[in-house]
């Protein structure tokens, strides 16, 4: 664990030397300081891989905060350089990039490509479907793949019979799989759609917990998923709790625990938790 403060993070992060950098790198983690964004953009072209994949990560998580000077970037940036540029507007999850990204799916780079129409799948851009099954069309595998996976997570009549359609014209049968895989993720997703569920991503609770050690702010938007689409698992709603009021973050906190006693209602003893907690913050 890096004892560097943020000043010295940032004047460490272009150090000749990579392990300097790496620590600099790992001691900004969960930051939401604005100061942070101009150098966590500069560190996504470091030439260690490490390097650039954490700045991206740690601006996409910073939402908000990060994500317009984040599309002024992009909107500059060349070649390899737009690749973790895209992955950190990706991780922002804001809709607001939907527009560039739709511009990206002709980028000339192809890892900026793939990003750009897996995102545009992620953020549920149904209006942008026509630019996505292009991607079925590109030049590089990566790409298709993505495009495949994009589709999938539309998950509308019209994203299946593309998928279908793509898993005829191809003979290759790891393509194939790809495709049937894509197809059962969006017939499911239907599925809980017409049962009026609602449709979040979320990741095993084992590995958010490992990721509070890590990157406190990227686990509590991988908490808030959970309590978004009102999952029936307490869990989540108690680390939120206890992560929300370390930070002194109060508003938050009493969000949470409000929606825990909608989700809970019928079950008296998780709802006695939630009760007695939100009796103690009044």
């Amino acid at each position: 664990m890096s004892n560097l403060n943020f000043e010295e993070a940032i004047n460490n992060l272009s150090n000749e030397d990579v392990k300097v950098r790496k620590e600099a790198i790992e001691s900004l983690v969960g930051s939401t300081d604005e100061n942070a964004i101009e150098p966590l953009i500069k560190a996504t072209t470091d030439d260690n891989a490490q390097v650039r994949f954490k700045a991206a990560e740690i601006l996409g998580s910073m939402g908000d905060v990060a994500v317009d000077k984040l599309i002024e970037e992009f909107e500059n940036a060349e070649g390899k350089d737009k690749r973790f540029l895209a992955f950190a507007l990706k991780e922002t999850e804001d809709k607001k990039v939907i527009p560039y990204f739709v511009q990206a799916t002709e980028n000339e780079d192809f890892g900026v490509r793939k990003v750009a129409v897996r995102a545009l799948g992620e953020l549920q851009a149904e209006d942008e479907i026509d630019f996505i099954a292009k991607c079925l069309e590109d030049e590089d595998w990566g790409v298709k793949l993505a495009a495949i996976q994009a589709l999938g997570d539309l998950a509308s009549d019209e994203s299946i019979k593309l998928i279908k359609n793509a898993r005829k014209a191809e003979e290759d049968k790891d393509f194939k799989k790809s495709c049937n895989k894509a197809i059962k993720k969006a017939e499911k997703r239907q599925k809980a759609k017409a049962s009026g569920e609602s449709i979040v991503k979320v990741i095993p609770m084992s590995t958010i917990k490992e990721m509070e050690k890590t990157n406190v702010q990227k686990a509590i938007k991988e908490y808030e998923h959970y309590v978004e689409s009102k999952q029936p698992k307490d869990a989540p709603y108690k680390r939120l709790c206890i992560l929300y009021r370390k930070n002194n973050d109060y508003n938050n906190e009493v969000r949470v625990i409000e929606t825990a006693i909608e989700v809970f209602s019928d079950n008296e003893k998780k709802l006695s938790y939630f009760e007695k907690r939100l009796a103690k913050l009044k």
